[in-house]
Parts: structure tokens; C-alpha cells; sequence
């Protein structure tokens, strides 16, 4: 309680990272090819609760004996297929076409940035004197998650849809940041679980002060057999929260990450108009590099070696063409960072970084060791990720 300084988050990661490592780099994702899949469609054994405990780590604990060990292969049985290609995100209604500069270079402008916000103030985790933030039927603090499901308490229906809402036991008044989980090419009753212990950012809900989101799209990819009611459905969800949250707390910053077609999906869907205004970073995961409107946004990209090398160990010149092809140190470049560093190991991951960037922008490159759909789940890189997230916070 009584955080006062949002750099603090990573000040603190970069400190233990130090101590561990000897320096402190940036956070590792990923990105690849869309339409392949992230997870397996067998729920594994585990058990669903709820913890309102502060820094739990409820989504390593399903996961902890297992680190960085591979799920099925993508072709397993029960892995279910995807295109090539996602469909575009419509801006308008159902079924609208998406404008030729969307997904193009021009989609934001080269000089368009996020409206900053006027500086935060008051105490991070809120006002003592005010009630604590309370959602009907829904409670507060970080859930269990395992490959089995999620809580049903923390399912709530907007559009006819389940959508997974977690967020902090704190006060009213207290700073958030908003995290929408868009899943990979999943099938029914995996989407939430996998995406959410593969990368399990609900357990820095109290710690970290993370509102944590993650909707379903119709079919196993977004955009797919939908006519045309997913992105809707994603603008729905997006207002739901700011509905429902914003005058409670404060949020200061919205990021949204996508694995897989779950990438290649917001590469376009980041550069929708209506997310001009709240949609501050992304983190693209095995999918696509930086959205092309990252001129308004920080991006962080992620990619498996293993993957990227057909099963060998990439050489230091394809790391550097993997890196560069992302586009991260264009946009890098474009919001004041220093000339990029690294790699520093975070945990199993490398990461690459282009420090001191101005104020509110962050981007980063991370190389993990596996293949497409290996967990990003080493409580060290998680720590780091939800750190350089927090440090955007305007």
C-alpha cells in the first residue's frame, strides 16, 4: 500500500533482476505465424478457486512443476487447425469493411501519440477513506487458474458471452492498468484457461494493480465463422470496463496482447479509431510484429527459437533479422529510446531493449527457447513483463 511513483513497479524488477543476473533488460513475448495454434483443446488436471491474496501466484502454481515444458505439438490430435490469414477487424458495424490504411502505414500517422493523461497523484492502491472497489457477483483479487478452467465467479456476461474480469482488492481512487487477453486458435473451453496460464498475468492482479480481461471469440479463431459479431463484441467488452471501472479507479493505461492468430488479429484490431484514446501498448506473441500504428502505441514482441530455426538454435545475424523484421526498433527510435541493448537473460528468455525511452513508451524483443506453443509463464519474466506494462502507465 501507499505506492506513490508508477516507475517503482519496474525500479523494483530491474533491481531484482540485477541482483539475479547482473542487469536489467526489457520483457520477453512473442509473435508468429497466425492461424497456428496456441494450446491444446484437453484440459489438464488442476482446480479452480479464488484468492483475494495480494502477489499470489495462482496461475505459476498450475503450472509450477511443469516451467517451460512444451504443450502438444500444434498437429497433436485435438489441436485444433487455422488459416493462413486472419480476416481484417471491421471498424464500422458487423460485417463493415476495414479502411485501406488499416493495417497499412498510414493508420495512425507518423506522429500520432496516446493522449497523455494528467499526472496520477494520489496513492496507488487508493484512497483509505474511501470504500474498497466492489463488482456484484464478481470478487475481487487474483483467481485461480488452471488448465481446468476459471472460477465462475470471475465469468461475466456481456454480449451473450462469457468474458473472464479479474481486478484488484483496492480502495477506490486507486491506479489500474487494464489488460484484454486476445486468445489463439482455441477450442471451446480452452480459450481462457490457456491464454491465461500461459502467460498468467490474473496473479499480478493485487500486486500490480492489473484490471485482467479475457473475452471468447464465436468460433476458435477471431474474425471466423462470426458474421461479423466479434469485433463488436471486443468494443462491447472494452466499454464494459471503462463503464464499470473507470470511476472507481484510475486507470492509467490499457494493454492488449494477442498470441498467435490471437496477434495477427490485433495487429489490425490495435489500430482501430475507437481504441485511439485507451489503447496504450501491445504485446504480440508468436503472431505478428509491432501493429502498424505503433507510432501511438508501446509494442513488445515475443517469438520462440526454436520455432523461428526449424528446431535448431538461431545464429546472433538471425536474431538480429528476427528483431528487426518485428518493426519493434523503428517505433522504438520514434518515442525517444536509446539504441538497443541486450541480450540480458530474464529467467529462460532473452531479451533485447532500447532503454530511456520518453516518458510512457516502452519496447522490447523476447526470444524464449521453445517452440510455438510453450508457455510464457517463468515467474521471473512475468515479474519483468507486468513491470515494463506498469512503467507506460500516463
Amino acid at each position: 500500500m501507499g505506492r506513490n511513483e508508477n516507475s517503482r513497479w519496474f525500479a523494483a524488477a530491474c533491481a531484482a533482476a540485477t541482483l539475479a543476473l547482473g542487469g536489467c533488460s526489457d520483457d520477453p513475448d512473442g509473435n508468429k505465424t497466425p492461424g497456428m495454434n496456441m494450446g491444446p483443446s484437453v484440459a489438464a488436471p488442476g482446480s479452480a478457486g479464488n484468492s483475494a491474496q495480494a502477489g499470489t501466484t495462482a496461475g505459476s502454481t498450475a503450472m509450477a512443476t511443469s516451467g517451460s515444458t512444451a504443450l502438444p505439438p500444434v498437429n497433436a490430435p485435438g489441436v485444433s487447425g487455422g488459416g493462413s490469414t486472419p480476416p481484417p477487424a471491421t471498424t464500422g458495424g458487423a460485417g463493415a469493411a476495414a479502411p485501406a490504411g488499416m493495417g497499412g502505414a498510414g493508420m495512425g500517422g507518423a506522429g500520432m501519440v496516446a493522449t497523455p493523461m494528467n499526472p496520477f497523484t494520489g496513492p496507488l492502491d487508493g484512497d483509505p477513506a474511501k470504500p474498497m472497489v466492489a463488482v456484484p457477483n464478481v470478487p475481487c483479487g487474483a483467481p485461480n487458474v488452471s488448465f481446468a478452467g476459471a472460477p465462475a465467479g470471475n465469468m461475466v456476461k456481456i454480449t451473450n458471452r462469457d468474458v473472464f474480469v479479474a481486478y484488484p482488492c483496492a480502495h477506490e481512487g486507486a491506479a489500474v492498468t487494464f489488460y484484454l487477453a486476445i486468445h489463439g486458435t482455441l477450442n471451446e473451453g480452452q480459450k481462457i484457461p490457456f491464454t491465461l496460464t500461459n502467460f498468467p498475468v490474473h496473479t499480478k492482479v493485487d500486486s500490480d494493480n492489473f484490471i485482467v480481461v479475457a473475452p471468447q471469440a464465436i468460433d476458435t479463431q477471431w474474425g471466423r465463422m462470426d458474421n461479423g459479431m466479434d469485433l463488436p463484441h471486443l468494443h462491447e467488452v472494452i466499454d464494459w470496463v471503462y463503464a464499470t471501472f473507470s470511476e472507481k479507479f484510475s486507470i492509467r493505461g490499457m494493454w492488449a496482447s494477442g498470441g498467435s492468430w490471437g496477434s495477427a488479429y490485433l495487429s489490425t484490431f490495435a489500430c482501430d479509431p475507437k481504441l485511439e484514446t485507451r489503447l496504450t501498448g501491445v504485446r504480440m506473441i508468436v503472431g505478428s510484429g509491432c501493429p502498424s500504428c505503433s507510432s501511438r502505441l508501446s509494442c513488445i514482441v515475443g517469438e520462440q527459437e526454436l520455432e523461428e530455426g526449424g528446431g535448431m538454435m538461431l545464429t546472433d545475424a538471425q536474431k538480429d533479422a528476427r528483431i528487426m523484421a518485428q518493426g519493434v526498433e523503428r517505433y522504438a527510435l520514434m518515442h525517444g529510446c536509446d539504441a538497443r541493448t541486450g541480450p540480458t537473460n530474464i529467467g529462460p528468455v532473452r531479451a533485447w531493449n532500447w532503454p530511456n525511452c520518453d516518458a510512457g513508451w516502452a519496447h522490447s524483443y523476447y526470444l524464449a527457447p521453445g517452440q510455438h506453443a510453450d508457455r510464457w509463464d517463468d515467474p521471473m519474466y512475468v515479474t519483468h513483463m507486468v513491470a515494463e506494462m506498469k512503467a507506460t502507465d500516463r
